[in-house]
């Protein structure tokens, strides 16, 4: 059972708590998660994760740190799917923690836990230095939540923002789209602003901030911990999937914490994951598959807040899962020190299924195609958060890749098959130089590891609005139409072998729907209109602009 009080805030709200502890005798350490609700109790576990995923471990912390000799506190925080998100989470944050040092019950030591929002708030926490708060364990989730979150290199990530939408109506939300005219027509209304409108009949506030806030201004720039990190002098274990939204932002948090020094002890874990902690997707990586955050987060806590001797002082930082080979591994460093960043080199006589190679291309014509907005491609799989409400609209995770080849606005470059297996692991770019009739539009890249009987499963990939083909974060500039500009697109991380006789493949398009949100071409204010104009997009790779996906091969 637990105890449920109200604690106070500085400037007078309460905030619903619940306080699950162990049984014996106190004080001991304490768990403290923030969220949506208090505490992840056996009926919000039950809503959340899908029993038909045997590699997806149960989550009910009310019970798992009692068990373990932690109080386990929830509080509900004060922002919700209708707004009021992240923006007291740091003042609300230190004041739990006040409140928790000065219970009875609690030893002094209290460490963060949980996932996406949950974690969000305590990167927003951390930075505070609140005396007694001794670690954190943000999983699936990364700061600030411009350039790889609800905006995603320009792009609004639009199934994932949309159910700011549609969730807040909880009871009903299926029949509100189906009211409205089904999910495609959900997906496609325009201007994107009025959605929360259109769909509910009332406006949505965190739906129409991530929608108006498109560029990196002072919204986006309060939320982030770029220039914070120093201040988060804690042991850090970051958690996360390599088919979650965040796995690039995950290590960049852990690169960057160790830059600053502020802590000695930052570990990161990954594996074939979503946003959930579930496998997904059509790929078998095997029954060691998944991890148990509960296990891990308890282990590593035990080593720090308990001083038990478990092992862990001695474990290299990084435990990573590489797919292909379907075995986990440590590392010391990221990226590891033995990659040999490798480019391959896309190569076509012009058709829309070329090759690739190391070898540099010479002169060679380059691809064509056309982007219209209203028949884009569709999301296939892929490295997100989005919801899995309607699996056969969007889902994620590894997918065979192979019905969207067909179509004229993909373009293909294959290798030849790998006479080695050959290990990817680490960041993944593509250079691309192109041209757009458009004064803004957008490059999607994909890497896809191709089987011996065509199977084409995705890894990871990445979007550029080509607005901010600069800089994410300085003031966009438009297009000139038909001019040729380099773009570097961020297809976050992986890990994985490609197996004697597999091939590498690359994937570049201008859309991946409902996953980001359609570019309209007009280079109009983002979100605002609903005028779509087609793009004729040039891709080239020659002597002089040889377009290439940068891969960070491992000797084996």
């Amino acid at each position: 059972m637990f105890e449920e009080v109200m604690v106070p805030m500085r400037d007078g709200v309460k905030l619903r708590t619940r306080i699950w502890k162990p049984t014996g005798d106190g004080p001991w350490p304490v768990i403290l998660e923030r969220g949506y609700w208090p505490g992840i109790d056996a009926e919000r576990l039950g809503k959340r994760t899908r029993p038909d995923h045997s590699n997806a471990f149960p989550q009910d912390h009310s019970k798992a740190f009692p068990e373990a000799g932690y109080v386990y506190v929830g509080q509900k925080t004060r922002g919700s799917l209708e707004g009021g998100m992240f923006f007291p989470d740091a003042k609300d944050g230190y004041d739990c923690l006040e409140w928790i040092s000065q219970q009875p019950w609690c030893d002094g030591n209290i460490a963060m836990y949980g996932r996406s929002y949950m974690a969000a708030v305590q990167w927003r926490v951390a930075p505070e230095g609140h005396p007694n708060l001794k670690a954190i364990v943000p999983q699936c989730t990364g700061s600030p939540q411009w350039g790889k979150g609800y905006r995603d290199h320009g792009t609004l990530q639009l199934a994932h923002v949309a159910r700011r939408v549609y969730r807040t109506e909880t009871a009903n939300y299926e029949d509100k789209v189906e009211e409205f005219g089904g999910w495609e027509k959900f997906y496609r209304h325009l201007p994107l602003i009025t959605l929360d409108e259109a769909v509910i009949g009332k406006a949505n506030q965190l739906w129409k901030e991530y929608v108006y806030h498109a560029h990196y201004d002072y919204y986006w720039k309060e939320l982030s911990v770029r220039d914070k990190f120093d201040r988060i002098k804690i042991p850090v274990y970051l958690m996360d999937g390599w088919y979650d939204n965040y796995p690039g932002a995950a290590f960049a948090g852990f690169l960057k914490l160790r830059e600053v020094r502020a802590t000695d002890e930052i570990r990161i874990v990954i594996d074939p994951t979503d946003h959930v902690n579930r496998v997904v997707g059509d790929r078998d990586f095997g029954e060691d598959a998944g991890k148990d955050e509960l296990a891990l987060a308890i282990r590593w806590l035990d080593y720090l807040l308990k001083g038990i001797d478990n092992g862990v002082k001695e474990e290299p930082p990084i435990k990573i899962f590489v797919m292909g080979e379907n075995e986990w591994r440590y590392e010391n460093e990221w990226p590891l020190a033995r990659t040999a960043f490798t480019k391959y080199y896309f190569h076509s006589d012009g058709s829309k299924d070329g090759w690739l190679s190391p070898e540099p291309p010479g002169d060679e014509p380059p691809n064509r195609y056309t982007y219209d907005p209203d028949d884009p491609v569709p999301t296939l799989g892929g490295n997100h958060s989005s919801p899995q409400d309607k699996p056969e609209f969007i889902r994620v995770g590894a997918m065979d890749q192979r019905p969207n080849e067909g179509r004229d606005d993909v373009l293909v470059f294959t290798s030849a098959p790998v006479k080695e297996d050959t290990e990817v692991t680490g960041p993944v770019e593509v250079k691309l130089y192109a041209a757009s009739s458009a004064k803004d539009t957008d490059f999607v890249a994909r890497l896809i590891d191709v089987y011996p009987d065509g199977t084409a499963y995705n890894l990871t990939e990445g979007i550029i609005r080509a607005q901010f083909r600069e800089s994410i974060s300085e003031p966009p500039k438009l297009l000139v139409p038909g001019e040729i500009y380099e773009y570097t697109i961020d297809l976050m991380v992986t890990s994985n072998v490609f197996k004697k006789g597999h091939s590498i493949r690359v994937h570049v398009t201008s859309s991946g729907f409902p996953l980001w949100d359609r570019n309209p071409n007009t280079g109009l204010p983002q979100g605002m209109s609903a005028e779509l104009q087609v793009a004729h997009q040039t891709i080239f790779h020659d002597a002089e602009r040889p377009s290439h996906i940068l891969l960070p091969v491992i000797p084996r």
